[in-house]
């Protein structure tokens, strides 16, 4: 029986129309269920109790769920898009009215009609009227008209790096307005569901799309021909990046560690004085020296109050939003002529969200309902879009909550008559410290003066992050809440690249600061220049320098940088951003691809590494407590060989004539080894039998990022031709720690002597086998670890390839001598903090 679930403000009201319906329906067991007011007892809508109310009737018949108006609505459709698809598509929201509507749902349910059928019930039941036609009735409440006239599609490949987002979808919302026609954009690739073109929030939201998806554009009107035709031009321009892009430096994307919180009600500041010193993310390159400027926001706590005047409350929040876009379009011209163009372009998303229907309805039926004041309206909606914009898979989406809280921020001080900071006029060249940076405040930088960003929050993909790498800006991030403490005035040291801030530092340590800034912009001209010549020492000791990469893109920039080959081809993103598995020829023409660029230089690709952090939505792996201690990587490989064989059969495939090697990532056993070379085995077979070419011999490798692989190298080696360490997953599971928790973080270092010993051992271990060993972790490119690995033995340094110039500048200037007395040396020492400091004075002594 379809199941029928009543969301409303009022708690009584929603608890009545459920019995109203119960009793007309003539049916004890009729599934309905009530989701009304919030825990305290007061009016509102509650997510949680949604979610109950359709757990509670939901089955495979449907479930239809009514709702009053408002924040009703928005929070119901926020809970149906992170059910799973399959749960998704049985349930249904109508615009039927609540009390009519859920008494005719409610009998059609109980004599066995369907979904359709039920819903149909519901949206019919004031077909006929219920006051005599001779009294006036209200004048109907305008329904937008059905779209008429022709109808046309186009489905096109997004071409431009970022995709459809931010920028990008505040022009194609803008042009898709200048029509009459109805117009949808969908993510094909990705099976969402078309959302309306002209609103930006929808699309921002749900009709976003990566570089290289496939979107369907659908348009309905008298002037169909002329906006599709406009905005398939537009698209097929890359929307006026596909020029930047090809002129800007390649950026390798990678797996982002997970962003930390973003509400400041989640940072905790320690009473006292800050430490000195602090670890965080290292969000952009570089190192600065300066005084600490201390960012506070205006207190925007808000307080909700009753309001006599409901109109009265709608017009201010109207005229707040007026003002809100007339500063919107000062600071757009002002960025625009201070900094650039593309920064200025920003806010044309933020401005667009303040002309979005959908959200200022939102705030206007939130104010009429729980006749409310503006502020408290304004803050429960944005809230709400915040916190859809975090739930949503796609990282850079994610990032997009920071637009609209800022957006938030910006209604609120002007509804409360608050004056908002100003970063743009700064008394000294100084270091920027903040809870987070919003975008607002970022682009609006006196970059004249800034020399450094450090922020408690964030991640590598939030917007401070992302303008400081574009402004060459070094920045810090995730440091927690003790880097506000600081006091304004008091002196930085910031390392962009390994995420530490000296607070108060000693003569000294500016001095090397200083030194290092200096040094590094020589460096980076000169390394560029042999960058495509070999790494080798003083006394001519040989190691390879390769790349990390997840693309072909990167593939040809690993050679732009002189990489020596592939060190680690990622191969999940043939997997991720998409509903169905990459099948055997899709995968080989991408490794083919990858291999042509290479040509005999090395390729290494890790099968596919799924699980923990990287989910993939099409495939059930089941609920798991831990997913990092889950069916990940080689496990879930081995358990699932629908997946397995198609990869390995491509691998072999794309490795004729071509030297391929494959990797098998987070091994932990000798058992998971034989698995693994049984399926590779199994997979040649097949291909033998079909008479498929396929390489003859392929080397094969693990990756060694458990504890347990580590320690049992030696009983490992012989199973394998090469072992490759994964520090970034080594360092955590062996120190506990998440890097991406700015509550931890400090724990998190590649440098700390067990570390460094667990590495030894897988060393020592395959050489003593007679097979090399590399590095594949962030620690490969580290100007601090690649003494120490070098003089550990380590035959192989695999990295971003935009590093990869300056580690063979370094390796050539030392003598493999005294790197192995350096690494027998930092062996001895008690702790981390040891480490860097024999490190550093080894590196100052290099320098002298």
């Amino acid at each position: 029986m379809v199941g029928i679930v009543i969301v409303a403000h009022s708690h009584d009201l929603a608890q009545g129309v459920c019995e109203v319906a119960s009793q007309m329906s003539a049916r004890d067991d009729l599934p309905i269920a009530a989701a009304g007011g919030l825990e305290d007892g007061s009016l509102g809508t509650s997510f949680e109790r949604i979610q109950q109310a359709v757990d509670a009737v939901y089955s495979d018949d449907g479930v239809l769920v009514l709702m009053d108006l408002g924040s009703a609505v928005m929070t119901t459709q926020m809970l149906l898009e992170m059910l799973p698809p399959e749960q998704r598509a049985r349930i249904r929201l109508t615009n039927a009215p609540l009390v009519e509507g859920a008494i005719a749902a409610a009998v059609a349910a109980s004599l066995g009609d369907d979904l359709d059928k039920v819903q149909r019930a519901a949206e019919t039941a004031l077909e006929f009227p219920k006051v005599p036609q001779e009294a006036p009735l209200a004048p109907p409440v305008e329904v937008a008209p059905a779209p008429t006239g022709p109808s046309r599609s186009v489905e096109l490949i997004v071409p431009n790096p970022v995709g459809l987002h931010a920028r990008p979808a505040a022009l194609f919302v803008q042009t898709a307005a200048q029509f009459k026609s109805t117009i949808t954009v969908q993510n094909v690739s990705q099976n969402r569901q078309p959302v309306d073109a002209k609103s930006m929030m929808q699309v921002a939201s749900q009709g976003t799309a990566r570089q290289g998806e496939r979107i369907r554009i659908v348009a309905q009107g008298d002037d169909a021909d002329e906006a599709i035709a406009a905005l398939r031009a537009l698209v097929e321009d890359g929307f006026g990046e596909m020029e930047e892009a090809a002129e800007a430096a390649p950026v390798e994307v990678t797996a982002p560690p997970p962003t930390a919180p973003s509400p400041l009600s989640t940072l905790t500041v320690p009473p006292g004085p800050p430490p000195p010193r602090l670890q965080g993310i290292g969000a952009s390159e570089g190192y600065a020296v300066a005084p600490a400027f201390v960012y506070r926001r205006p207190d925007l706590r808000v307080e909700q109050r009753a309001v006599d005047d409901v109109q009265a409350e709608v017009d201010r929040f109207q005229q707040a939003v007026a003002v809100a876009r007339q500063q919107l379009d000062e600071i757009q011209q002002q960025v625009s002529t201070t900094a650039d163009e593309q920064t200025g372009r920003i806010f044309e998303f933020h401005r667009m969200m303040l002309e979005d229907a959908e959200l200022l309805h939102a705030v206007e039926d939130t104010i009429t309902a729980e006749r409310c004041n503006a502020e408290f309206a304004v803050q429960r909606v944005i809230e709400r879009w915040v916190s859809r914009f975090e739930g949503l898979d796609d990282d850079l989406m994610r990032a997009r909550a920071a637009d609209v809280r800022d957006v938030g921020h910006r209604l609120l001080a002007v509804l409360m008559g608050v004056e908002q900071a100003q970063l743009s006029q700064l008394p000294e060249p100084v270091i920027i410290v903040a809870d987070d940076l919003v975008p607002s405040e970022t682009a609006l930088l006196d970059r004249e003066r800034v020399r450094g960003l450090c922020t408690a929050l964030g991640g590598s993909t939030s917007h401070t992050a992302i303008l400081a790498r574009m402004w060459g800006i070094p920045a810090v991030v995730g440091l927690g809440g003790a880097i506000l403490t600081v006091a304004s005035g008091t002196t930085l040291a910031l390392d962009g690249e390994s995420g530490v801030v000296e607070i108060d530092p000693s003569p000294e340590t500016v001095r090397t600061y200083r030194a290092r800034q200096e040094r590094l912009a020589t460096l980076q001209a000169e390394a560029m220049e042999r960058a495509e010549e070999p790494a080798i020492t003083r006394d001519g000791h040989q190691v390879e320098v390769v790349a990390n990469i997840g693309d072909v893109e990167s593939a040809r920039e690993a050679i732009k940088y002189g990489a020596e080959g592939v060190g680690l081809l990622r191969t999940e993103f043939l997997y991720l951003e998409r509903t169905t598995l990459p099948d055997e020829e899709e995968q080989l023409a991408a490794y083919r691809a990858i291999a042509e660029i290479m040509g005999q230089r090395p390729l290494i690709v890790r099968t596919l590494d799924v699980g923990g952090d990287k989910q993939l939505p099409y495939l059930d792996i089941g609920p798991e407590l831990n997913p990092f201690l889950g069916v990940r990587a080689i496990r879930l490989c081995l358990e699932r060989p629908d997946i397995f064989q198609p990869q390995l059969r491509a691998i072999l495939r794309a490795g004729v004539g071509h030297n391929v090697k494959i990797m098998f990532p987070m091994v932990a056993t000798r058992e998971e080894i034989l698995r693994a070379r049984e399926a590779l085995d199994q997979a040649r077979r097949s291909l033998e039998a079909e008479g498929v070419p396929c390489a003859d011999e392929v080397e094969v490798g693990i990756m060694v990022e458990t504890p347990a692989a580590a320690i049992a190298a030696d009983v490992l080696a012989p199973e394998v031709d090469f072992f490759s360490i994964g520090s970034n997953d080594l360092t955590q599971y062996t120190l506990a720690v998440d890097r991406g928790n700015e509550r931890v973080s400090y724990l998190y270092h590649a440098l700390d002597p067990a570390v460094l010993r667990l590495i030894r051992i897988v060393i020592e271990a395959g050489h003593a086998a007679g097979k090399w060993v590399g590095v594949c972790g962030e620690m490969a490119g580290q100007r601090a670890a690649i003494p120490i690995l070098l003089g550990l033995g380590l035959d192989e340094f695999s990295m971003n390839p935009r590093a990869i110039p300056l580690a063979k500048h370094l390796i050539r200037q030392l003598d493999y001598s005294q790197a192995q007395a350096l690494a027998q040396e930092v062996l001895a020492l008690r702790d981390v903090a040891e480490v860097e400091a024999r490190v550093d004075q080894f590196l100052r002594d290099l320098e002298t």
